[in-house]
């Protein structure tokens, strides 16, 4: 039997280093796509698109601090709600993954590795979270 509240704390734990890393680095590639797409292509979309791109951006940074945040309180506390609440917040937080991986103007290769690997440690900490809150919520046994 695998200890789904251990296993969420280290998802969660290894996602907070992560996920730093990953908006740093989404943020310094879209910075670097503005300057380039500006200069080499004279689009008159660009500053939209790109405007777009940094919105998504900075609304996965505000839902995935928030989501690390419920998920670590939760867990440690081992109560069922910040979790669920947690995990809700998965869903937009993947679509805001998603977004950078598909729907950008300009998706370079090394995002493809970033977006992906944030993707599959989001999919593995709503696995662990669903079967944490399935073992809060089921009643114990004392045998």
């Amino acid at each position: 039997m695998v200890n789904a509240s251990l296993a969420y704390e280290i998802l969660l734990y290894i996602n907070s280093f992560y996920f730093g890393l990953f908006a740093t680095c989404e943020l310094g590639t879209l910075i670097l796509k503005s300057v380039l797409i500006i200069e080499k292509y004279n689009v008159r979309e660009t500053p939209w698109t790109l405007g777009q791109d940094y919105a998504v951006l900075l609304g996965l940074m505000v839902i995935e601090a928030i989501r690390l945040i419920l998920g670590r309180k939760g867990s440690l506390s081992e109560r069922d709600i910040p979790v669920m609440f947690s995990v809700l917040l998965t869903i937009p937080s993947i679509i805001g993954v998603l977004y950078l991986l598909v729907l950008q103007v300009v998706v370079l290769r090394i995002e493809y590795i970033w977006c992906t690997l944030m993707l599959a440690i989001q999919t593995l900490e709503f696995i662990f979270a669903t079967m944490f809150i399935v073992t809060m919520c089921k009643a114990p046994s004392y045998d």
